[in-house]
């Protein structure tokens, strides 16, 4: 088995400010982050574009309507960042060990304050001790995108040297794996810096595909029509089937728990402990109130998922037949 690359991107080429960005960025608290140059990588993320043309087209994106909203945009970013010469992207991990017990599962990046306000905080801090150095070109701008803007964030992840698209469709890190953040900062900079893409060390492995009990898998193409995750936190009202979700009330890991990738980062990462908001009494989730359910998930990714839907999960779990 070929050893997948873990050299800094850095070495491609010498950036003195990508440098001072790449070691803020560190400081912070994001362990792997890369930049590409938005003019050398234009051919290369018209691919991904395609790709994800297409995926919108068969109608994998559900009834998330955002996504095909958000198409152009996505297509091309200057529309987001007018002025676009350099994209950095950055990888927080985050906890790797299961949230929940096995009759009630959520998924482990729900384990910990929301995400996107963290990985936001974060990048903006490591600009703002940048700034505040003057180690920032006086015409330097930059706009901070995690999950909330029209980003294909995995597509800059791939291009800039990140890691590769697993047949689960996630970004894989070579040491790191999949349990990661991904976040995206346009800035109007050109770097010098080229493409750079891993191979696709996936190999002949289908774990991932193969555990996946709805078969919303195909190699490297998800149908989020049939995804636990997407029924989860997207699907609104009910469900016009009975749904097994495997204990999950929020999201769902079971192809990245299946992922040789993750095996590593979660045997040597340390306990984070359950987050309070992460109730694990389905009784007590059940005679949850509206109002004491909106205080519990205040500032958490869970509230992404409206009450009524959550007891709707809450109540699929109860009602699953057991297996061994």
């Amino acid at each position: 088995m070929d050893r997948p690359r873990t050299d800094s991107h850095a070495d491609s080429y010498k950036d003195p400010l990508w440098g001072r960005i790449e070691s803020a960025l560190t400081d912070e608290g994001f362990p792997a982050s890369s930049v590409v140059d938005y003019s050398l990588a234009r051919e290369e993320y018209a691919r991904d574009v395609s790709r994800y043309r297409d995926w919108i087209q068969a109608g994998n994106h559900a009834d998330m309507g955002y996504l095909l909203r958000g198409l152009d945009r996505r297509a091309d970013p200057a529309l987001v960042f007018p002025g676009l010469e350099g994209v950095i992207t950055v990888l927080r991990p985050y906890p790797p060990e299961p949230a929940g017990t096995a009759d009630l599962r959520y998924a482990r990046y729900l384990n910990g304050p929301d995400y996107h306000d963290v990985m936001k905080e974060r990048m903006e801090a490591a600009f703002a001790r940048l700034r505040d150095a003057h180690a920032l070109p006086g015409d330097f701008r930059y706009k901070i995108c995690v999950d909330t803007s029209a980003v294909l964030e995995r597509a800059w992840a791939r291009i800039s040297g990140l890691g590769w698209i697993g047949k689960n469709t996630l970004l894989i890190h070579p040491k790191l794996g999949s349990y990661v953040f991904l976040g995206v900062v346009f800035t109007n900079h050109r770097f010098g810096a080229p493409p750079v893409l891993l191979k696709d060390y996936c190999g002949p492995c289908t774990r991932c595909l193969q555990a996946c009990p709805v078969n919303a898998l195909l190699p490297h193409e998800l149908d989020s029509r049939k995804c636990i995750s997407y029924l989860t936190i997207e699907k609104r009202g009910s469900w016009e089937q009975a749904v097994d979700t495997k204990g999950f009330v929020a999201g769902c890991d079971l192809c990245q728990e299946a992922c040789p990738y993750n095996f590593k980062p979660a045997k040597y990462a340390s306990p984070a402990g359950l987050a309070p908001h992460l109730v694990i009494d389905a009784d007590s989730l059940m005679r949850e109130t509206e109002e004491e359910y909106r205080a519990r998930i205040a500032g958490t990714a869970l509230d992404r998922i409206r009450p009524a839907d959550f007891k709707r999960n809450v109540r699929a779990t109860r009602s699953a037949p057991r297996t061994e």
